[in-house]
């Protein structure tokens, strides 16, 4: 995947906000505007019209006391684009909070472009399957973000763009 730091030429980026919410198993992309997403792979343009009720990809569980990033991704097809999650790299939430760890960032699938990311926070005996787990559970705590591309530096407990 290039973004503009690595390939003069072309870029994958989302142009637009998203709107990203959710309250359940699926999400929705309701753009500020009103007007759908636009944004770009491999420096051709495209543009989805907002969705609802999208069923999220089903990922492995995540695990209790974790927390993860996900990313969410939309392909080049349009009207409208297919979205698409990838599941990151779970770490304990005590780690984060003590920096013996960061929460790094998943790689985007081959012809996606990122327009978005979820961060879930599991406490208690909760766990999460995306597409299955209600993302308001009980003990689910998700914050949603939007991206112009996949930011260059993790997550730790001084740097969050979820907060």
């Amino acid at each position: 995947m290039f973004n503009l730091s690595e390939l003069p030429r072309g870029g994958t980026m989302c142009l637009s906000k998203t709107g990203l919410i959710s309250t359940d198993a699926a999400m929705d992309i309701v753009s500020p505007n009103g007007a759908g997403i636009d944004f770009a792979i491999g420096g051709v343009l495209y543009h989805a019209a907002d969705q609802i009720n999208t069923a999220i990809t089903a990922c492995d569980e995540q695990a209790v006391l974790t927390t993860c990033i996900y990313l969410v991704c939309m392909a080049a097809a349009v009207s409208p684009g297919t979205m698409s999650v990838v599941k990151g790299t779970e770490v304990l939430t005590a780690d984060i909070a003590s920096d013996k760890c960061v929460l790094t960032w998943p790689q985007p699938l081959v012809n996606t472009c990122p327009i978005a990311a979820f961060k879930v926070v599991l406490a208690g005996a909760a766990t999460f399957t995306s597409g299955t787990t209600q993302v308001d559970a009980s003990d689910v705590t998700t914050t949603f973000c939007d991206l112009f591309v996949v930011p260059d530096k993790p997550v730790t407990s001084a740097w969050n763009p979820f907060a």
